[in-house]
């Protein structure tokens, strides 16, 4: 039987901390950080305990000690309530968390990254860790392989140490009445992780999104659409070939508004699909396109 101080579902201690609930279930798999009872049906109920946990966590982060470090120091001398501030801001630390990203890349230090990375998400909003952080690093490693082939290694690397993390993101528990979003890549585009980083803030704003990745063909995006009836259907590509393949011969998405993203598409594009928007810009904007493309669509029916 679970004990009676333990009420608080993970939603809750996420709400109250504003860490994401795929950060806490990290550290709490990780470093043992939260400790929850389970109910008779195994549902994890935390306590208030847990909270304090949680917020001792944030305030070593942000005075710059490691995850690993700083979960080790919090459950060895938990703090009271009135000596726990939250995080407030980073400031330059985004510099920091940079570098130290990027030297665990370099050194294919698996287990670094992953600290880095909860550190990140841990300091930053989904939008902001990907604007500042994550998706600068993974860019400057794709630009070097042009003069040095041997990068390609730590890319492969960086974004498969990303990828898991964002699509943990994708499967955290959405009401019943939350908008959907169908996303997908177009035929032949292999790059990925852009529309992934996408999906992970359209999630953590409350999105249920149906993620379909890479090389989809349009008869698959069309079916999708037809058995999951989604609010909208993200398309992302980075490359102008596989874009206009696709806007050639575009799938029928019924009455779902369209949103294309990456540099495969241009502004124009949106005047070729019915309720369609080009995102362009930070991901810290991307709701606003999701809003805007929900909007044009009203317009258009």
């Amino acid at each position: 039987m679970a004990d009676q101080d333990a009420v608080l579902r993970i939603g809750e201690v996420s709400r109250r901390t504003g860490v994401a609930v795929a950060t806490l279930r990290a550290w709490e798999r990780r470093y043992g950080l939260l400790e929850p009872e389970r109910t008779e049906g195994g549902h994890r109920l935390y306590r208030e305990r847990d909270i304090d946990r949680v917020r001792g966590m944030q305030r070593l982060l942000n005075d710059g000690w490691s995850a690993a470090a700083a979960a080790r120091e919090v459950v060895r001398v938990p703090a009271p309530i009135t000596q726990l501030r939250p995080v407030s801001g980073v400031g330059p630390a985004a510099t920091d968390l940079i570098e130290r990203l990027r030297a665990a890349i370099d050194a294919f230090d698996g287990a670094s990254a992953d600290d880095v990375v909860d550190d990140v998400f841990a300091r930053l909003t989904i939008p902001r860790a990907l604007d500042e952080v994550l998706l600068p690093v993974l860019r400057v490693i794709g630009e070097g392989w042009q003069s040095d082939p041997r990068v390609i290694a730590r890319e492969h690397f960086a974004t498969n140490t990303l990828r898991p993390r964002l699509q943990r993101l994708l499967r955290a528990p959405r009401s019943p009445d939350a908008r959907s979003c169908l996303a997908a890549a177009p035929e032949g585009e292999e790059h990925d992780l852009g529309l992934l980083a996408c999906s992970a803030v359209g999630a953590d704003a409350g999105w249920r999104v149906h993620y379909l990745g890479a090389r989809t063909p349009s008869s698959a995006i069309e079916r999708g659409a037809a058995e999951l009836r989604p609010d909208i259907v993200l398309v992302g590509s980075l490359h102008r070939s596989h874009a206009e393949a696709f806007l050639a011969d575009p799938p029928e998405l019924g009455h779902a508004a369209v949103v294309l993203g990456g540099s495969g598409f241009v502004p124009d594009d949106a005047t070729r699909l019915p309720s369609a928007v080009v995102h362009q810009g930070p991901l810290g904007e991307f709701q606003s396109t999701l809003e805007r493309a929900l909007s044009t669509r009203r317009r258009v029916l």
